[in-house]
């Protein structure tokens, strides 16, 4: 077996195992927030505040559904592409194609994808930002002009070398 498909593997499992830690973590907050639920009385007059605990325990579902959904998308994604070229995979889920930048410098790969939204409610204005920041570094032996990337339908941004290499990892 070649070191890609090893490596194709290693980050199959890895995201399955991801993926099965997501679920527990979302079953214990479910429980959790049932929990919370029983506690309350039955009839509750005021809207939560935004730092109270029904506020946060929805926000961390939220989030833990929205990272378990991307983590599909990509074990999808990684599932029918069995490219050697492929370098990176970032879901950009959630942002439209003009919101998203790329740049290829200084051995790295940023993926940027930024989102602001303003609008004006009953209370007041209301502002919503939320942004992806994804670094990549470059293989030995990938030279930055030979890096090409492309938005799929998927909104999943593929970053691709010009010749065969090993698949990188974002770095944080």
């Amino acid at each position: 077996m070649s070191l890609h498909n090893c490596l194709l593997e290693e980050a199959e499992r890895i995201l399955r195992q991801g993926e099965r830690e997501m679920r527990r973590q979302m079953r214990h907050l479910e429980l959790h927030l049932q929990q919370l639920r029983e506690e309350l009385p039955l009839s509750c007059p005021h809207q939560p505040d935004p730092g109270s605990w029904e506020t946060r325990a929805l926000t961390a579902r939220l989030d833990a559904e929205r990272e378990l959904s991307s983590m599909q998308r990509l074990n999808s994604v990684l599932d029918s592409s069995h490219d050697d070229k492929l370098l990176a995979l970032v879901d950009v889920e959630g942002f439209v194609p003009k919101e998203i930048t790329v740049t290829v410098k200084d051995g790295k790969v940023k993926v940027l994808a930024e989102h602001r939204e303003e609008r004006t409610t009953s209370r007041g204005k209301e502002y919503n930002y939320k942004n992806i920041m994804k670094e990549i570094s470059l293989p030995p032996g990938v030279s930055e002009d030979e890096v090409t990337y492309s938005l799929g339908s998927n909104n999943v941004v593929k970053i691709k070398a010009a010749h065969k290499c090993y698949p990188c990892l974002p770095s944080r």
